[in-house]
C-alpha cells in the first residue's frame, strides 16, 4: 500500500498544545504535519534518517543528504562522499526544503478554462490531464519542441528520444547563459564539456568577469578549492587572486586587487598581457611557442599580429574610448600600462597560474574574442590540462548518456518564435524551464505563443510567466520526492554518474506525477516504445546502475586522489 502522509499525521496532540498554539499563531493545518500518531513500522518517533541524493536547484546538480523526521525534510547539507562539493552545498539546495512544502506548489492537473494567459483554470484528474495529452501528442507530434532546463544522464536521454521518435525536438533553455563560454571552450581546446579549474593547487589566479565565488558555472567547488586555495600549505604559500571586472561583484569583493576595467575591454587587456610575456621570455619553460605563433618567428609576430594590443597602445585605447582608468592604490602601478606590464610579470613567474574567463566578460558583442583571449593566456604558462591549472573532463561513464546538454542560444530562441509565428511549431511542451520570463523582450516569445493554434503543456508545480501561457498543467514531482541521476558538468576531472533517490512522499494533499514517467507512458500508449522499452524512469535508472556495476569500476564515494 502507497504510504501517505495521512496514513500516520495525526490531530491528537491539539488538546495537549492547544493553548500554545493558539498563543504563538501556529497557521490551520501546520500541527497536523508536526504530530504523529500512527506511524509506519519502520520509523521511530523522534529518530532522524539521513539520505543521499542530488540537489536538483542548483546547475551543478550537488550530492547532498537530507535529515527526515517522521516522515518530513528537516535540512540539507552538503555530501562529503560527493566528488564535486564534498560536503559544502549552495544556497540553492536548501531552497529544496521550500520547494516541497511551498504552499504554492500545484496540486494536480490544471486545464484552462478562459482566454490564454488569462489565470482562469479548472482542476480535471490524471487521467482527463493523460488523455488531453495523448491526444494532442497524437495529432501535434511531429511539430513537438519540447523545453527543458539543462538535461543530462538518463532523463536527458529520455528527452531526446521521446522528442524525436515523435517528429519532434528537444531544446534546453539556460537563464545565465554560457553558449559563449562554451564555444571558446571548444574552439581553444576541441572540448566539448566544460572544464574543470585545479583552483586549490594554483599559486595566482586571474579573473576577467567570471564571478566564481557567487553564482558563475560551480560556485561551491569553486569556493572550496578557493579556501584552498587561500589558506596555502607547507608546500605552496597563500595564492593571490587579481580579478578584472567592472562591478564590484562577491569575487571582486574577496581578491587581492580588484581592477574595474571599463566594460568590454577585457580581451584587449588579455593579449596586452601576452605581448609583454611574449616580449619578456617569460613563458613556463617548455611551452612550444612558435606552434602558438603558427611557426612565425617572435619578433615578427609581435610586430605585425600583437603590435596593437602593446600595453600602451591599449591603455591609450581604452582611455580613450573609455576615459581615464582610476586605478586602486594596492595596484602599484602609476598607469594603466606600467599595470598590465607588472600584472603579466606576476601572472607568468607565479607559476602554477590560472587565467578564468567568463559572465560579463563573455557578454559582449565581442564576448567570443574576450574569452579565447583570456583562455589563451593558459597556453602561455603551462597550465593547460596540468596541475593548479585547467582540467578536461572525459565524457559520460555510459555510451547512451549525455554528459551536457544542448542549450540553446539566443539566436536558437530568436529562431524558435520565428517558428511559432509561422506555425511550424503546433505543440510546446515545457518542463522546468521558464524562456518567457528569462529572454529578452525583442525575442518576442510572448507574442508568439499567443494563437489559439498552438497547443501548451508545462510541466511545472508552480505557476510561472511561460506555465501561465499553458493551456494545460501537469505538475511534475520535486527533486526530493523523485528518482534520477546526473552527470556534474562540470566534472572533476574523472567521470562521475550521481544517483537522486526520493527521501519523502508527496504531501497528502497533493498528486503530482514524475515527469520521465510521463514521457515513457506516452510513448507506449502511442506505439512509440521502440527506443522506450521501459515500464518507469525507476526501472531505467536501475538498468543503467546496473551496466556501471558490470564495468567494475563504479565506487560509492570518490576524491580527486581518485582521479587516476
Amino acid at each position: 500500500m502507497r504510504l501517505t502522509r495521512r496514513n500516520f499525521l495525526a490531530w491528537t496532540a491539539l488538546s495537549a498544545i492547544g493553548a500554545v498554539a493558539c498563543r504563538v499563531g501556529i497557521r490551520e493545518g501546520e500541527l497536523a504535519i508536526q504530530s504523529p500518531v500512527q506511524m509506519p513500522e519502520d520509523l521511530v518517533k523522534g529518530t532522524d534518517n539521513w539520505y543521499a541524493t542530488l540537489c536538483r536547484n542548483c546547475p551543478s546538480a550537488e550530492g547532498i543528504i537530507v535529515r527526515v523526521m517522521e516522515g518530513r525534510a528537516k535540512k540539507i547539507q552538503g555530501n562529503p562522499d560527493y566528488p564535486t562539493n564534498q560536503g559544502k552545498q549552495s544556497p540553492r539546495c536548501d531552497a529544496g526544503l521550500q520547494a516541497v512544502y511551498h504552499p504554492d506548489r500545484l496540486a494536480g492537473p490544471l486545464r484552462r478554462g478562459g482566454p490564454r494567459g488569462s489565470g482562469q483554470w479548472e482542476a480535471i484528474d490524471w487521467g482527463a490531464a493523460l488523455d488531453i495529452l495523448k491526444r494532442e501528442l497524437a495529432a501535434r507530434g511531429d511539430g513537438m519542441l519540447l523545453v527543458t532546463e539543462p538535461l543530462r544522464g538518463h532523463l536527458g536521454m529520455v528527452a531526446r528520444r521521446f522528442a524525436t521518435s515523435l517528429g519532434g525536438r528537444h531544446l534546453a533553455f539556460e537563464a545565465m547563459d554560457n553558449v559563449t563560454y562554451r564555444t571558446a571552450i571548444k574552439n581553444l581546446f576541441g572540448q566539448d564539456l566544460l572544464p574543470d579549474f585545479d583552483l586549490e593547487h594554483s599559486n595566482f589566479i586571474l579573473s576577467f568577469g567570471a564571478d566564481f565565488l557567487s553564482t558563475w558555472v560551480s560556485p561551491t567547488r569553486w569556493n572550496r578549492g578557493y579556501g584552498q586555495f587561500r589558506q596555502g600549505s607547507d608546500r605552496r604559500r597563500r595564492g593571490t587572486l587579481v580579478h578584472v571586472e567592472p562591478r564590484f561583484s562577491l569575487t571582486a569583493a574577496s581578491a587581492d586587487k580588484w581592477v574595474p576595467l571599463p566594460p568590454g575591454w577585457e580581451g584587449y587587456l588579455a593579449l596586452s598581457l601576452a605581448y609583454v610575456i611574449l616580449e619578456e621570455n617569460l613563458e613556463a619553460p617548455g611551452v612550444d611557442v612558435g606552434a602558438l605563433m603558427g611557426g612565425r618567428p617572435r619578433q615578427a609576430f609581435l610586430a605585425e599580429e600583437l603590435r596593437e594590443f602593446r600595453p600602451e597602445a591599449v591603455a591609450d585605447r581604452i582611455q580613450s574610448a573609455a576615459g581615464k582608468v582610476e586605478l586602486p592604490q594596492n595596484l602599484g602601478a602609476d598607469s594603466l600600462a606600467s599595470f598590465i606590464r607588472k600584472l603579466a610579470a606576476d601572472f607568468a613567474t607565479n607559476r602554477p597560474s590560472l587565467a578564468i574567463g567568463g559572465g560579463s566578460a563573455g557578454a559582449h558583442s565581442n564576448g567570443l574574442f574576450n574569452l579565447e583571449a583570456i583562455y589563451a593566456l593558459n597556453y602561455l604558462v603551462g597550465s593547460v590540462g596540468a596541475v593548479g591549472g585547467i582540467k578536461f573532463n572525459p565524457g559520460s561513464p555510459l555510451p547512451d548518456l549525455p554528459a551536457a546538454s544542448e542549450v540553446g542560444s539566443l539566436a536558437d530562441w530568436g529562431r524558435v518564435a520565428e517558428e511559432l509565428r509561422k506555425g511550424s511549431i503546433r505543440l510546446l511542451l515545457v518542463h522546468q524551464a521558464n524562456p518567457i520570463h528569462g529572454l529578452p523582450d525583442a525575442v518576442g516569445l510572448r507574442e508568439a505563443v499567443d494563437r489559439d493554434d498552438l497547443f501548451i503543456a508545462s510541466f511545472s508545480s508552480f505557476l510561472d510567466d511561460t506555465t501561465a501561457m499553458a493551456d494545460l498543467i501537469l505538475p511534475d514531482r520535486v527533486s526530493l520526492e523523485d528518482w534520477g541521476d546526473d552527470i556534474p558538468e562540470p566534472g572533476p576531472g574523472y567521470q562521475v554518474l550521481g544517483f537522486q533517490q526520493p527521501v519523502v512522499n508527496p504531501l497528502s494533499d497533493l498528486d503530482p506525477r514524475s515527469f520521465p514517467d510521463v514521457l515513457l507512458t506516452m510513448a507506449q500508449e502511442l506505439g512509440k516504445d521502440g527506443q522506450l522499452p521501459w515500464g518507469s524512469f525507476q526501472e531505467l535508472l536501475r538498468e543503467g546502475a546496473g551496466k556501471l556495476l558490470a564495468l567494475s569500476q563504479a565506487s560509492p564515494q570518490a576524491s580527486p586522489q581518485a582521479a587516476s
